[in-house]
Order: C-alpha cells, then sequence, then structure tokens
C-alpha cells in the first residue's frame, strides 16, 4: 500500500485543523509582549560568552514567564545578543515541560507539553514562536493535537507545523 493517501490525509487533517483554529487568530493577549520574559529557578546557574551570544544556564524547577505566558521545567537555556542585549530564544528541557497561555480576554487557555520547548520570536514577522519537540501536545478551547513535534505561532493560536505521527480531535463546538 503506497504510503500518499496516509500522507495525503495527515497534510488534509493538519489544514483543518489550521483552519478551526482561525476565528482565535491574533487572539494571544497583546500585552504578554509588552511584558518582559522573566525567571526562577531552585537549583545552579551559570552564564558564559559564545560568539555572539551570551548564554545564561539554569537548573532545578524552571519557571520562564511573559505577561500570561508560563513555562515550567527541569533546566532552561536563555540566548541573548551580546551586541544588542536582545534576548534571542529561550529553550526549557523537561520530563515533561509544561506551558499555558491565555488566549485571550474572555479567558480560553491553551496548554502544552513535550520534552524540549523553544520560545522566540520570529524575525521575519515578529511573531511569538513555540517549538515543542519529544511527545509535544497542544490543547485549545476548540482543538487538541499530539505529534512528535510541534511549531506553535503564539499570536495568532496556530499550529504552523507538526511533524507525525499525529492524532488529534476538534471540538463539536468548534467554529
Amino acid at each position: 500500500m503506497s504510503k500518499r493517501p496516509i500522507r495525503t490525509f495527515k497534510h488534509c487533517m493538519l489544514t483543518v485543523c489550521t483552519f478551526m483554529l482561525l476565528p482565535y487568530a491574533s487572539l494571544a493577549l497583546d500585552s504578554d509582549k509588552e511584558q518582559g520574559v522573566t525567571w526562577e529557578a531552585d537549583g545552579d546557574s551559570s552564564m558564559k560568552i559564545v560568539g555572539d551570544l551570551r548564554i545564561l544556564e539554569m537548573s532545578k524547577n524552571v519557571r520562564v514567564t511573559q505577561g500570561t505566558l508560563e513555562i515550567l521545567g527541569d533546566e532552561a537555556t536563555f540566548e541573548h545578543s551580546v551586541i544588542t542585549g536582545e534576548l534571542k530564544k529561550v529553550t526549557v528541557r523537561g520530563n515533561p515541560v509544561q506551558y499555558q497561555q491565555q488566549l485571550n480576554d474572555e479567558g480560553g487557555i491553551v496548554v502544552g507539553s513535550s520534552r524540549t520547548l523553544s520560545f522566540f520570536t520570529d524575525e521575519i514577522d515578529g511573531n511569538t514562536i513555540l517549538e515543542l519537540v519529544g511527545e509535544a501536545s497542544i490543547k485549545s478551547p476548540d482543538s487538541t493535537m499530539k505529534c512528535s513535534a510541534i511549531t506553535y505561532v503564539v499570536d495568532q493560536d496556530l499550529i504552523r507545523e507538526a511533524v507525525g505521527p499525529c492524532a488529534g480531535a476538534l471540538s463539536p463546538t468548534a467554529n
């Protein structure tokens, strides 16, 4: 049996899930981006410079927040530009990493988990991106998806890419 029909089906399902999430486009709270990224950890931390990046590593019960966005894990790495001081990327690892964020003023929440989660701003369009890798899952008010890896656009509540195998469900009340 050809794998082509299976790939086509998975692509169609990903497209359907993506379009079901479109009514929530741009609903992640705008005020979250205006907040600073904060962190706390129970363990050790260290800092080093590698090329043009200042790397801050921390361990043990790490909590990273930006507005309503919250990420919990076992350890985290922050990458800052040495030249500009700009935060380039945060990577959190855990067993698992837990993520949650308020989507809108009505209180809709998106939650997710994975083994590794990277959080950064897309340099092209300015959107906040989450890359969940390893037993990745995302659950919003209208859908759920579990895959090997998920690239999630926070600002649009949009799963931009998913690496299979994947499974998901749509709420019967999805708009």
